[in-house]
């Protein structure tokens, strides 16, 4: 074969038309391998939608549709972000200010052991590098779960009474509940409103959310894990504030730095994992809650992946999903079929 019909058959190859991405196909393929993980797992109750470039292309549910409003547990923490940094802005602050200028009663009222507490910033709530490494919401469930209010100001005196792993900003990230719950109080206190208020009116109505409130039976896990919204409801209000990004050590519109999580190039920033991938950045997380209220058990999850192809994926579910190997493999499923 010569050169010019090697030539001329490569470029009767790369002529031939790549084959187009297929969005819908795509959203209707996740909804099948989700419904086969709900059924494999035994889990009765949920509800799931899939997005491409803003656009819904597919959704479903089991005894729950896209727009019943459910439980979705550390999903909150990305709500509580972003109504910080609106609070913030509203304020005249930065994602730098300190606790000690935001929250001087509280801390007048629980002073902290460690007194670096008060250095504590917005931005090292955000991305779990404030040197708080606790489980303290486990620790105290006995007396979380009899509570039906919020009590958030109990919970940040269990929190002061606590060291400090590091010096805030230069401890590593360890992801805790208890700085979302300090972002909580630090939005109440600069604002001036109860805390669901101030982020249904400023942050999810403008997004067109409707269905979303502090959970009547588990109000106590506030802003770190206390909302219920519906499927396409979150969908609405992440896209509205999670799209666009572009790097995963400083996502844009944050005005913050992502902290470092492992070394696969995972970071954390305002209630939302990111990695770079080959066709942008991935963004996700996953919430996940069993608690006893009474004699009921309560076992409720969600999980959220905006990808950078396009597609976004919101699920719920009855299910707390805290078993690792079944949180991975629903990972691992909604990535490869939003990924044909």
């Amino acid at each position: 074969m010569g050169f010019r019909t090697v030539m001329t058959a490569f470029a009767l190859v790369a002529a031939l038309p790549v084959a187009a991405f297929d969005a819908t196909a795509a959203g209707e393929e996740t909804v099948r391998q989700w419904t086969s993980w709900m059924g494999k797992h035994g889990i009765s109750q949920g509800a799931i939608i899939v997005a491409h470039n803003g656009d819904v292309v597919a959704e479903g549910g089991l005894a729950r549709s896209v727009d019943d409003p459910a439980k979705v547990a550390s999903l909150s923490k990305a709500i509580t972000a972003i109504c910080a940094l609106k609070a913030a802005d509203a304020s005249g602050l930065s994602a730098s200010a300190r606790l000690s200028d935001i929250l001087p009663g509280a801390l007048a009222e629980h002073a902290p052991r460690d007194t670096r507490f008060g250095a504590i910033s917005l931005a090292h709530l955000m991305t779990h590098t404030s040197g708080l490494d606790t489980d303290y919401h486990r620790d105290e469930l006995p007396k979380l779960r009899t509570f039906e209010k919020e009590n958030k100001l109990w919970q940040f005196s269990k929190i002061a009474a606590l060291n400090l792993s590091a010096a805030p900003g230069s401890a590593p990230y360890r992801y805790s509940n208890a700085n979302y719950l300090i972002l909580g109080l630090a939005i109440e206190e600069m604002t001036g409103e109860a805390y669901e208020t101030y982020c249904q009116r400023e942050v999810l109505a403008p997004a067109g959310v409707t269905t979303a409130k502090l959970t009547p039976d588990w109000q106590v896990m506030t802003s770190w894990g206390g909302w219920e919204i519906s499927a396409h409801d979150y969908l609405r209000f992440v896209q509205a504030n999670f799209t666009g990004r572009t790097k995963a050590d400083r996502p844009a519109g944050h005005g913050i730095s992502a902290a470092y999580v492992n070394d696969r190039g995972t970071r954390y920033s305002a209630g939302m994992l990111y990695r770079n991938s080959s066709q942008g950045l991935n963004a996700w997380h996953s919430g996940s809650w069993t608690g006893v209220k009474g004699r009921v058990t309560d076992r409720f999850g969600a999980y959220v992946a905006v990808y950078g192809n396009g597609m976004t994926v919101v699920t719920n579910y009855a299910h707390d999903a805290w078993d690792r190997e079944i949180a991975r493999e629903l990972d691992r499923l909604l990535y490869n079929a939003t990924h044909p």
